[in-house]
């Protein structure tokens, strides 16, 4: 597979940055309510980001290093990927409703 275009890495840069101002307003949170308790509700937002981020990470990061099994099927849809310009053909899963699209 080719490597991964400056164009494709940008989600992850502004997932890091996110994570990271989200952990940043978590810690001061948590440091306002060390000093006065009234400030627990500081914590709520952050907390919430912070676990969406994380959650999506683990949950709905592509899983293109295991090959696809007996249970996937090429679909009609083929498409160019606009950052590298290769052909992409979308692979469903039926027993679990996953997509996947692979480089051709």
């Amino acid at each position: 597979m080719a490597p991964r275009s400056s164009s494709i890495r940008r989600p992850d840069m502004l997932r890091n940055v996110v994570l990271a101002l989200g952990l940043a307003w978590l810690a001061v949170g948590l440091w306002v309510t060390l000093v006065d308790a009234a400030g627990w509700p500081m914590l709520i937002f952050p907390a919430i980001l912070v676990a969406a981020i994380v959650f999506e990470r683990v949950n709905y990061r592509g899983k293109a290093s295991t090959p696809l099994d007996a249970n996937w099927r090429p679909t009609n849809e083929r498409f160019l990927d606009e950052a590298t310009g290769r052909p992409i053909t979308v692979w469903f899963n039926a027993t679990t409703g996953e997509r996947r699209y692979v480089d051709d």
